[in-house]
């Protein structure tokens, strides 16, 4: 019997993340650091894609929104991310078929 435990891996150092979302990711490091620690732990994974997501379409209806610098870095470490994210491994869209 094989058992799989998850390791949880430590966030990735400013200097570890793509030089391309190092000013995002600093900008958001700022005013939401809680955010910007999640980027660097889940970076390259589906589980970021799915937390971007959440956080930048806003599915319940009522929160207020980032600040428009923030929501544009936060636009770009997702598409960032998701060059490294296969489309078999994403949840967020339903593809439909007609």
């Amino acid at each position: 019997m094989n058992i799989k435990i998850a390791i949880p891996k430590a966030p990735l150092p400013p200097s570890e993340l793509p030089p391309v979302v190092l000013p995002d990711v600093t900008l958001i490091q700022d005013q939401y650091p809680h955010i910007a620690g999640k980027i660097r732990l889940l970076w390259g994974s589906a589980a970021l894609h799915n937390f971007l997501n959440d956080l930048i379409f806003d599915g319940r209806g009522d929160r207020e929104g980032f600040p428009t610098a923030i929501a544009a870095a936060l636009l770009r470490v997702h598409k960032e991310n998701d060059k490294l994210v296969s489309d078999d491994h994403k949840n967020s869209w339903v593809k439909a078929t007609f």
